[in-house]
């Protein structure tokens, strides 16, 4: 009895084992990436159920979105809220550190003055970062760190965004940094495109300096 194979179904033989290696090499891979992936994204939902400190059209809660006029005064607030718009804020605070984010795009925002909250001690300024501060725990349904005074400038009608967050990691009573969201709001400027018509660009600039 010859119990030699044929070459060609030796050779078959090794081409499906390769094959087999390969798929498994391949299944391993899907399933590393896709564990990855499930990873990633449990940590990104984790930090979306942080607390938000960041800007909004109402000082007690978050308003995405104002409309003014060019050259008026309006105010926006710097605020800390909970996770969503329907949780209050349960951690409390000794140390709160926000900065002010001109993100986009063609518009200038002017801080004519701030209204800080008493209950801290603010350092700094909102372009470059304030730290607020507080010697005792802060604990609110929701926290107004400051209230500003701006005015914006642009040289065309349009929706602008403008954004406020966290700078370097706030201190809660217990020592701990609990990890916070930022906060965006859009400003829906008008008038710019009608006084162009009539100004030039320049001498809108100059009335502001």
């Amino acid at each position: 009895m010859n119990n030699h194979r044929p070459a060609s179904m030796v050779k078959a033989r090794l081409t499906r084992d390769q094959k087999s290696k390969t798929s498994r090499k391949w299944l391993y891979f899907t399933v590393a990436v896709a564990s990855l992936l499930f990873l990633v994204l449990g940590v990104t939902s984790a930090r979306a159920q942080a607390p938000r400190l960041g800007l909004s059209a109402s000082p007690d809660h978050y308003i995405e979105s104002i409309d003014v006029a060019l050259g008026e005064e309006f105010e926006i607030y710097i605020c800390v809220f909970g996770v969503d718009d329907d949780t209050l804020l349960e951690q409390d605070f000794a140390s709160l550190a926000w900065v002010l984010h001109q993100v986009c795009c063609g518009a200038a925002i002017l801080v004519d003055s701030i209204d800080f909250n008493p209950n801290f001690q603010h350092e700094g300024l909102p372009s470059l970062g304030v730290i607020s501060s507080s010697e005792v725990c802060v604990t609110e349904p929701s926290i107004l760190l400051a209230t500003l005074h701006v005015t914006m400038i642009a040289d065309a009608d349009g929706a602008y965004l403008l954004a406020a967050g966290p700078y370097q990691p706030a201190v809660d009573c217990e020592g701990n940094n609990p990890v916070m969201m930022g906060m965006a709001m859009v400003i829906n400027l008008s008038g710019a495109t009608t006084l162009a018509e009539t100004e030039t660009w320049d001498s809108v600039k100059a009335e502001f300096r």
